[in-house]
């Protein structure tokens, strides 16, 4: 495929949703063209901690989200391997699960509430005592009074993981153009036909069959001019990776921090949740509040280098769900709004989404998921925020 000429899909965004509804578009047969105006995993995946956790994670989530994350969980052994062998790069999933453990017993109520939520909707956690926990990760503080297994839970490394998909996509046929700054959609006859973007200093045009946006907490610039602005805003995360941390077995977990072990002896200090704007600065309180719990819960990261300060903008809607679906313009769909949860629904968002633009119906798992839901009035049929 000439770049500058045509393609079956377009992906605006090269983030974890938008890489992986480029590989299922690839490996399904389609022409594939990502435009990303920065590089590739530049946005919150990029510092992300990868956790997959649809039973920690389920503090009184909505349930079709739940549904949708057991899903994505179920899909992500196969689609792991897929991207492995078309790569030849390991992504670096693990599957020791989650310790959600408690300090004092305030958490430990706060564990009973999130416990009996989780069971309630059959999510696989059991409890366990101080003496179980130390067992399993003699490393933690002996104020740790007891705590839960999520077993279910997996983790995969966006670092190594992104840039699986993009060899993936492109040995599929598939092309990733990094800088690329997307100035419109192109429309023709009522629906989109291509978009307009600039690389290196040049306008450039591509058509395209279809449009995806998945731009993250940047994907309402794409749609200027052709629909109503998202509910969208920016939720700032600040993340700490601290060297040489302990090989730690599991995920760990308080109320109030997470600390991710990866192969490589980095320990993964996670993460503030701010509503700052396209703020994206690094800032001192926050650090110190992280540095503070995971402290209280491993004490040994006093020792530990602070290897690097990230910072991410979590795209989030309204309602905290995402949209993935069809827009009101034919040929133009959406897959925005992830929030902290990108990592996780990757499989399941490129698999349906794909599935229903090839069959133009929207699969169960995604109905809850449209664009329509923020109706409140209509001008001209066009969805109002």
């Amino acid at each position: 495929m000439n770049e500058m000429d045509r393609a079956d899909v377009v992906v605006i965004g090269a983030g974890v949703v938008g890489l992986a509804i480029a590989y299922e578009a690839a490996r399904r047969g389609h022409s594939v063209l990502v435009l990303e105006r920065d590089r590739i995993g530049a946005g919150a995946a990029g510092v992300a901690a990868g956790m997959l956790a649809p039973a920690s994670e389920a503090d009184c989530e909505d349930p079709a989200l739940i549904s949708l994350a057991l899903e994505s969980c179920r899909l992500y052994p196969g689609w792991v391997a897929s991207i492995e062998a078309d790569s030849g790069m390991r992504c670096r999933y693990r599957t020791e699960g989650s310790l959600l453990v408690a300090l004092h017993h305030d958490h430990l109520e706060e564990l009973e509430r999130l416990a009996a939520f989780q069971q309630g909707r059959g999510l696989d956690v059991r409890w366990l005592t101080a003496a179980a926990i130390q067992a399993r990760e003699p490393g933690l503080s002996p104020r740790v009074i007891g705590g839960l297994f999520a077993e279910g839970d997996r983790q995969i490394d966006p670092r190594f993981y992104m840039p699986a998909m993009a060899a993936a996509i492109r040995a599929h046929g598939g092309e990733i153009l990094a800088g690329a700054s997307v100035t419109s959609i192109v429309q023709s006859a009522g629906r989109a036909t291509g978009v307009c973007f600039t690389l290196a200093g040049d306008d450039r045009e591509v058509r395209g069959t279809v449009i995806v946006v998945a731009a993250g907490a940047w994907s309402n610039g794409p749609l200027a001019g052709v629909l109503p602005p998202l509910p969208l805003r920016p939720v700032k995360g600040q993340i700490l990776r601290l060297r040489p941390g302990p090989p730690l077995r599991h995920v760990i977990r308080t109320a109030d921090v997470y600390l991710v072990s990866r192969e490589d002896g980095e320990l993964v200090v996670g993460a503030t949740s701010e509503e700052r704007g396209f703020d994206s600065r690094p800032t001192a309180g926050p650090v110190m509040d992280l540095l503070r719990e995971a402290w209280r819960v491993l004490p040994l990261i006093y020792e530990l280098e602070l290897a690097e300060l990230g910072v991410g903008l979590r795209p989030a809607l309204r309602d905290g769900l995402p949209i993935i679906g069809p827009s009101p313009l034919d040929g133009l769909w959406l897959a925005a709004g992830h929030y902290r949860h990108g990592i996780m629904l990757a499989p399941v968002t490129a698999r349906l989404l794909l599935d229903a633009m090839d069959s133009g119906d929207i699969p169960p798992l995604l109905a809850p998921f449209q664009l329509d839901r923020f109706t409140q009035n209509t001008t001209q049929g066009v969805p109002v925020p």
